[in-house]
C-alpha cells in the first residue's frame, strides 16, 4: 500500500479522483513494511516477500508458493471487509502472487460485481512479461492455453528453471482449476495491444474495456535542461544495457533514477556522463525530468502504458522510447518524442544526439507532447470512463 511502481500510482490516482467525485473507497492490500496510512490497514493480509531479494525461510518459503495459489489468511481478512464495508463494487489491481484469486472468490460469492485493472500479461503469461526465456521480446501464441510446458521449458520467469516451474503451475490452476476468468464481471485493459493480446490467449467471456491510465498535469516545467534522464527498474527488460552502449556511443550525459537487480552491474560498466541516482520519489523524479533535455524509456519487453513515458510527457519533455507494446499508443513518433526499434544502441545513439543538438526541437516536441498528456491523459475522461464500466457492470449485475 505505497507508490512502488506504475500500478501503485494508478491505483492511488484513481482512488483519489474517486473521492473527489464523491465516492467512499474501502483499501485492501497486504501489511508491506513501507505501507503509507490507511483507516483500514487492520484487515490487511501479511505480507510475505518472493521476490529475488526475499529472505524468508525453508518453511515462510513454502507458505508463499501457496498462497500464490489460494492465500486463505487473505480470504478471511476480505470478507469479514466486505461484510463490515457493504461495497456496491471491487475493483482489483495487481492482486496475484500475494493476495491471490481468493479475495476475487470471496467477493464473487458474496454476489459483489468485481472488475480487475490489467497491469501486465499475467492472465496469459505464467511470467507475466512476455519475455521467452526470461529475455526476448514473446508472444503468447508460442505457449497455448497450457503454459506450463514451454514457460519451465524455456525457464522464462528470470531465466530460471525452478522459478518458472511453479509459475507454470499457478498459471495452470488459477486459468483451469481454479476457472479465474469468469469470477470477475469485466477487465479494463490500458492500452489496445494489451486487450487485443489477452484475448488472443483466450481471455473472450468477459469484456475487456480500453481506458487509458491518466496523470494529474503538473505546473508548466518551463524550456527543456541539458542533459537526459531515464527512471525505472534497472533490470534486464527495461533495456539499460542498451542504454548504457547508447550512451558511449553518443556522448551525452544520462541520469538514471531507480533500483533493481541490474544496479551493481549497470553502475560498474557505465561510461562516463552517466551518474545513478537510486531510487527517488515522486517528487524527485518530477525535479529530474523537469532539468533535463529528454526522457529515455528504452524498454525491451512490451510495456502497456508506461507511467514513465507519461510523467515526463504532462512536464513537457519529449520520449525517446521503444516502439513496441502499448508505447506507440502514447508516444507519436516524430511528433511527441521519437521512437526507435528495442534493442537498437545506434538508433538510441541518434536520437540521443538529434535532441541534444537541438533546444528548439526538443522544446517543440515536448509542448505538443504536454498538450497530448492534458486531453488524452489527463483525469478527467478516464476518470468518467472508469464510472462508466462500474455503472455497466452493476447494472448488469442488478
Amino acid at each position: 500500500w505505497y507508490r512502488r511502481a506504475g500500478l501503485e500510482r494508478v491505483m492511488f490516482d484513481e482512488i483519489a479522483w474517486l473521492e473527489e467525485a464523491g465516492h467512499e473507497v474501502a483499501h485492501f492490500s497486504t501489511a508491506h513494511p513501507d505501507n503509507d496510512d490507511s483507516p483500514w490497514a487492520d484487515y490487511f493480509a501479511p505480507y510475505l516477500e518472493i521476490g529475488i531479494h526475499s529472505r524468508l525461510g525453508p518453511r515462510d518459503k513454502a507458505l508463499a508458493a501457496v498462497r500464490m495459489f489460494w492465500n486463505a489468511d487473505a480470504a478471511r481478512k476480505f470478507t469479514r471487509l466486505l461484510r463490515d464495508s457493504h461495497p456496491d463494487l471491487v475493483h482489483v489491481h495487481g492482486v496475484h502472487r500475494q493476495l491471490s484469486p481468493s479475495i476475487v472468490a470471496e467477493a464473487h460469492r458474496a454476489r459483489i460485481p468485481v472488475v480487475q485493472s490489467l497491469h501486465d500479461y499475467h492472465p496469459v503469461c505464467p511470467a507475466d512479461d512476455l519475455l521467452f526465456s526470461g529475455t526476448s521480446a514473446c508472444e503468447p501464441t508460442r505457449c497455448g492455453p497450457v503454459n506450463i510446458l514451454p514457460c519451465a521449458l524455456y525457464h522464462c520467469v528470470q531465466n530460471s528453471r525452478p522459478k518458472s516451474a511453479p509459475s507454470g503451475i499457478e498459471f495452470l490452476w488459477r486459468r483451469w482449476v481454479a476457472r479465474y476468468e469468469p469470477l470477475a464481471d469485466a477487465l479494463i485493459s490500458s492500452n489496445n495491444y494489451l486487450q487485443r493480446t489477452v484475448r488472443t490467449g483466450g481471455y473472450v467471456r468477459r469484456p475487456i474495456h480500453v481506458l487509458p491510465n491518466a496523470i494529474p498535469t503538473p505546473p508548466d516545467a518551463g524550456p527543456p535542461g541539458e542533459g537526459f534522464a531515464c527512471a525505472g527498474r534497472l533490470s534486464r527488460e527495461k533495456g539499460l544495457p542498451t542504454l548504457l552502449r547508447a550512451v558511449r556511443l553518443a556522448g551525452v550525459p544520462m541520469l538514471v533514477a531507480g533500483d533493481g537487480p541490474l544496479r551493481d552491474t549497470l553502475a560498474s560498466a557505465a561510461p562516463p556522463g552517466v551518474e545513478f541516482l537510486g531510487r527517488l520519489d515522486g517528487a524527485g523524479v518530477d525535479a529530474l525530468l523537469s532539468r533535463s533535455r529528454a526522457a529515455v524509456v528504452p524498454s525491451e519487453w512490451a510495456e502497456n502504458a508506461p507511467m514513465a513515458v507519461l510523467e515526463p510527457m504532462a512536464l513537457g519533455r519529449p520520449v525517446i522510447a521503444s516502439r513496441m507494446g502499448g508505447i506507440p499508443e502514447q508516444v507519436r513518433d516524430g511528433r511527441d518524442g521519437i521512437l526507435i526499434p528495442p534493442g537498437d544502441a545506434q538508433a538510441l545513439a541518434q536520437a540521443l544526439r538529434t535532441l541534444d543538438d537541438d533546444a528548439d526541437l526538443a522544446a517543440h516536441m515536448g509542448e505538443a507532447g504536454r498538450l497530448r498528456a492534458i486531453e488524452r491523459f489527463g483525469p478527467a475522461a478516464p476518470t468518467d470512463g472508469l464510472l462508466q464500466i462500474d455503472d455497466g457492470v452493476l447494472r448488469q449485475a442488478a
